[in-house]
């Protein structure tokens, strides 16, 4: 009983439970509780699920430059070029603001 315990956890697919071991229960209620079980698992879609292609800009960023082999230092040097930008958009600013205040004699 371990052993198929296990496996059901191991494996990444749903293994059904094995429906002729409860075909030995009796009673009408049991039945349709079987009927249904077994109807529930001839509804669910066979073979594997392909990954869904990721939705929205972060997930695709991450796709693309983060997860799996594509990983690499671009998101570092993204991050280092972005606090420059600003850095930089911040002091221009007030480099600007202080000569629009200065008087000229």
């Amino acid at each position: 009983m371990n052993a198929i315990i296990r496996r059901a956890y191991s494996t990444k697919t749903l293994i059904p439970p094995n429906v002729a071991a409860a075909t030995k229960l009796t009673g009408s209620a049991k039945d349709a509780q079987i009927n249904q079980l077994v109807d529930f698992y001839k509804k669910l879609p066979k073979g594997t699920v392909e990954a869904s292609k990721p939705s929205g800009p972060w997930a695709r960023y991450k796709a693309r430059y983060i997860d799996g082999d594509n990983a690499s230092i671009t998101p570092l040097l993204h991050a280092v070029f972005g606090i420059f930008v600003i850095g930089y958009s911040i002091d221009y600013h007030f480099h600007l603001k202080h000569h629009k205040n200065v008087e000229h004699h």
